[in-house]
């Protein structure tokens, strides 16, 4: 039993230790940004796409998606007197569309963040209601490392009464821990 217990609380932890340090660390640099280069590159262009898309913001965003590859979750798309603005958003890319009905023209901003920024944008996905599937599995595996501390943390607290010989590594692992976590929430503080 004991063998199978630290089993699983090896597994649980190396499986959600990679993504809660990303969470820890993003939620640093949220709250100092200045420590980090967060400036985006921007890179601005004007796309002909007709004016068959006035008045449809998703049809102009397929459209972009599918012959100009531009990926990720269509987002805050609106029909404006001029024509049409939308934004499609992935980690790493943010593409803010402006359509123009009158000259079927497609003005698009696109952003592309630096590592941190990267970090910070998948620090906000949650959720299962995305139409981009690797939002959907973002959101899915946040869900299923939320779900996974629970174990892990019963598993900690049965092996650490009931193993006394490797009580030092677990008193190492967990002063790390305690270490870690307190030096972001002392930081995320003092912003």
């Amino acid at each position: 039993m004991h063998r199978f217990l630290r089993s699983a609380h090896l597994a649980f932890g190396l499986f959600s230790s990679a993504y809660l340090f990303m969470y820890g660390w993003s939620a640093m640099q949220m709250s100092h940004n200045s420590w980090f280069d967060l400036k985006p590159a921007i890179e601005e262009r004007t796309i002909p796409l007709g004016t068959q898309f006035a008045g449809n913001p998703r049809a102009t965003a397929r459209e972009l998606m599918d012959r100009y590859g531009m990926t990720g979750q269509i987002m805050q798309s609106s029909v404006t007197d001029e024509g049409a603005r939308l934004r499609i958003n992935r980690p790493g890319a943010i593409h803010d569309v402006t359509y123009v009905n009158e000259t079927g023209e497609a003005r698009v901003r696109t952003s592309v963040a630096t590592f941190p920024g990267v970090l910070n944008q998948v620090h906000h996905v949650h959720g299962l209601w995305h139409e981009w599937w690797p939002y959907q599995f973002a959101g899915a595996l946040v869900g299923a490392i939320s779900v996974i501390l629970i174990p892990l943390s019963l598993t900690g607290i049965y092996l650490w009464f009931k193993i006394h010989k490797e009580r030092k590594v677990g008193a190492v692992l967990l002063g790390a821990q305690l270490v870690y976590g307190i030096a972001v929430i002392l930081a995320i503080r003092g912003a």
